[in-house]
């Protein structure tokens, strides 16, 4: 990697199908818990940048918000919450006009172009790790072979149809296992890295 300083990062949970989401953008089957929350705590520790699609974005500004004031969130989903609103996000839309600042949700900019030098000049940055979110700028990023690791979060369930992880890649997707972990729900998040030839 020469003399980058940063990693770029994919997480994705997935069925044991291979679905991402389910219909409608479905996540309820999503096996969820106080591990998991912790897991994400330290997943988001490791970052100072995200990048969003735009439904991601969307989806994320909905909820995290209002949670990082909700009561009756957990201690660690309001410690997620500020995290995810302080950290500093771009949002990758051809459509969205705008994005807004709130009280919690903080550091946000819109970009219209998916432009690979630009994040090449984000990854010589000094900071943490960067993470990528949303499974169309997933595909843009590895397409353009700026994934350094992905990780992959398979969940004990079948959906039987959804959006499939990777949709719209059609190439050839060599990756190396380089860890696993497994969690009391039965998830088993999977580590990779692009396999060097």
């Amino acid at each position: 990697m020469g003399d980058w300083t940063r990693k770029i990062y994919l997480f994705m949970m997935l069925s044991i199908d291979g679905y991402f989401e389910g219909p409608k953008h479905d996540l309820s089957w999503h096996n969820v818990d106080d591990e998991f929350n912790k897991f994400a705590l330290e997943q988001l520790r490791e970052a100072d940048l995200f990048l969003y699609g735009r439904r991601m974005y969307q989806l994320m500004e909905s909820f995290w918000p209002n949670a990082a004031k909700d009561p009756k969130m957990s201690r660690e989903n309001r410690e997620i919450a500020y995290l995810i609103n302080n950290t500093s996000k771009v949002v990758f839309s051809r459509t969205l006009e705008k994005v807004e600042e709130k009280e919690n949700w903080k550091n946000v900019k819109l970009t219209h172009k998916f432009d690979p030098d630009e994040i090449m000049r984000l990854k010589k940055q000094r900071g943490k790790g960067i993470w990528v979110g949303g499974s169309e700028i997933a595909v843009s990023f590895a397409k353009a072979g700026l994934i350094d690791e992905f990780r992959f979060m398979i969940n004990p369930v079948t959906i039987g149809q959804g959006t499939p992880i990777f949709k719209g890649y059609n190439g050839k997707l060599d990756l190396e296992l380089v860890k696993t972990r497994r969690f009391k729900s039965g998830n088993v998040l999977l580590y990779y890295r692009p396999a060097i030839e």
